[in-house]
């Protein structure tokens, strides 16, 4: 439905103009449904003003097909709607695809995703929940719009801060005290158990040169091929994300695949790496080890070289993810990362490399986010002090259960699923690119830009339907009254705009499209309640609302689905 007025709108303006629209010329743009620029296009074509080009276009457009009007403002062509003509097939097209109103064609195109990636070195902690929770929205939207996504978790096991860690196991070395006094609730969780070594094993490798060179000589023997030592190593790694895991699978985060650093050692990927960038002429060595030269690129480092290897001969994290990479690529047709923003500089090499040396030429996207900050909380995990996921959920349930028992709308049990959402919201609402600080107030509000306002809209939706007693598909559609309250022909709008919100978030890969869209929708929703009785109206009134009830019900199921976050029934 959405595409097939979308494409009348255009083919009266483009016959109106005598020009064909380009993409970008014609938008949904309040207070009109939708927004023509493309009298600013052939000002500079015709030398008249983009105000006269407007007006005459926009006279020369007469209310039919889906146009009830146009009005030129300012040389932009506003065009509004006419409700009563999609009403009945609008509801009609929501009722009949359910789940799968606002879902794309198939692109024929598979995106091989990787989020999150932490390191395991300790539990998730706030400073990375945004890449999780962005790539896991991606990733629901992409699959949604049409693509085949397949999603990817790189587990950094043979970093450095890995090998300090086992060797702190190895020797025997005491859990840190302090760390494990601050987050004795969770100390029986493996994530918990290794930042605890990993506070102690840091500090010893700061203090204790000897002990640095055994941590040195284990990561050489490791990667020279000792299978024992680099086990030591490996293991530690996959004993924290157990525990990460735990984490991931309560905020519904799935991955199809957690792939390993270390099986790019074992397969002799990394050598090859080597190898074969070693032979190009941007090829250097340096006292810090051998790299390349990205100058002539614009990408600089202080010694003017990338580094590939480190003097002893050991890897470095961008030659085994360069190994990773090569196989990304042979997976899928886009190879998308999420990534902080403190990463532009290190992709850029990673592009640069596979694109020049390589010689790749499918497209390698990385969706950067800023920083989030938390009142209170400030990370630095070297000496002990981060601020986990574990504690900012149990925190955000506790603060829910509150909050529920204050407002006497629903059972505790609805705590957790408030919780969660609200986090995710809160998060996903503000343009990856911009910066967050998160606070609780807004994030468990149930009258602003929140989770649970929007979670309390689906559950009046599912309230009314329960009480209204009547089987919704049943209701003869194309026999409804179009008689429509400004309220409900602004929800109808509303509605009709989901398959647009969700293919622009796609293309732009922003979650908080769709985030700002289910807010939107709830609110419509909610002066829709207000204002327009449904259970007490006439029959064919009631009728009408009741369908309208249930598509803002489905639709608000779908859009909080791709934020990945619940649509309760009950609150």
């Amino acid at each position: 439905m959405y595409n097939t007025i979308t494409e009348d709108i255009k083919k009266q303006l483009e016959k109106a103009s005598g020009e064909e629209l380009r993409p970008d010329e014609l938008k949904e743009s309040p207070p009109a449904d939708y927004a023509c620029t493309i009298a600013f296009r052939l000002a500079g074509k015709t030398g008249k003003s983009p105000k006269e080009i407007a007006e005459n276009i926009a006279g020369k457009i007469r209310p039919a097909g889906y146009v009830k009007s146009a009005e030129a403002v300012n040389g932009y062509v506003n065009l509004c709607i006419d409700t009563k003509k999609i009403i009945a097939p609008l509801l009609e097209e929501i009722r009949a695809k359910g789940v799968n109103y606002g879902r794309g064609e198939a692109k024929g195109q598979k995106i091989v995703l990787e989020h999150t990636s932490i390191n395991p070195s300790g539990p998730l902690h706030i400073g990375r929940l945004r890449n999780c929770l962005i790539g896991d929205s991606l990733a629901r939207i992409l699959s949604f719009s049409g693509y085949c996504v397949e999603t990817h978790y790189f587990v950094n096991d043979v970093g450095k801060q890995i090998a300090i860690i086992a060797l702190g196991f190895m020797e025997g070395l005491e859990p840190d005290a302090e760390a494990v006094r601050n987050y004795a609730d969770y100390a029986g969780k493996e994530d918990f158990k290794v930042f605890f070594m990993y506070v102690s094993a840091n500090r010893k490798f700061e203090e204790d040169a000897s002990f640095a060179e055994r941590v040195q000589e284990h990561i050489r023997k490791a990667e020279g091929g000792d299978a024992a030592a680099l086990d030591k190593i490996t293991d530690v790694a996959r004993r924290c994300l157990l525990g990460q895991k735990e984490i991931y699978d309560y905020l519904g985060v799935r991955f199809d695949y957690f792939d390993y650093e270390s099986a790019y050692i074992r397969n002799g990927a990394v050598g090859k790496v080597l190898e074969k960038v070693a032979k190009s002429p941007l090829a250097a060595n340096t006292d810090k080890g051998f790299g390349l030269d990205l100058s002539s690129y614009g990408l600089e480092r202080r010694d003017s070289v990338t580094i590939l290897s480190r003097a002893d001969g050991t890897s470095v994290y961008l030659s085994r993810d360069i190994a990773y990479h090569l196989e990304k690529v042979e997976r899928g047709d886009i190879v998308m990362n999420v990534l902080g923003e403190d990463h532009k500089h290190e992709f850029k090499e990673l592009k640069t490399i596979l694109t020049e040396i390589y010689g790749i030429r499918k497209p390698l996207e990385a969706v950067h986010y800023s920083f989030v900050s938390f009142e209170g909380m400030e990370l630095s995990t070297r000496k002990g002090q981060t601020a986990p996921i574990d504690k900012l959920l149990d925190e955000a349930v506790e603060k829910a259960a509150a909050e529920i028992e204050k407002r006497g709308i629903a059972s505790k049990d609805a705590a957790p699923l408030i919780a969660v959402g609200a986090v995710k919201y809160h998060i996903l609402k503000t343009s990856p690119q911009k910066t967050i600080a998160f606070k609780w107030a807004e994030a468990l509000s149930f009258e602003g830009e929140a989770a649970p306002y929007i979670q309390y809209a689906h559950a009046r939706c599912c309230s009314i339907l329960e009480k209204a007693g009547t089987d919704i598909a049943a209701i003869p559609v194309k026999d409804i009254d179009v008689s429509l309250e400004d309220t409900e022909d602004a929800l109808l709008k509303a509605l009709l705009r989901f398959p647009g919100v969700v293919a622009k978030a796609a293309s732009e890969r922003k979650p908080s499209n769709v985030a700002s869209y289910v807010y939107e929708l709830a609110s419509c929703y909610s002066r829709f309640y207000k204002e327009c009785p449904v259970l007490s109206a006439d029959e064919k009134t009631k009728n009408r609302r009741l369908l309208l009830v249930e598509s803002t019900r489905q639709v608000l199921e779908n859009g909080l689905g791709l934020l990945g976050i619940t649509a309760p029934e009950k609150m």
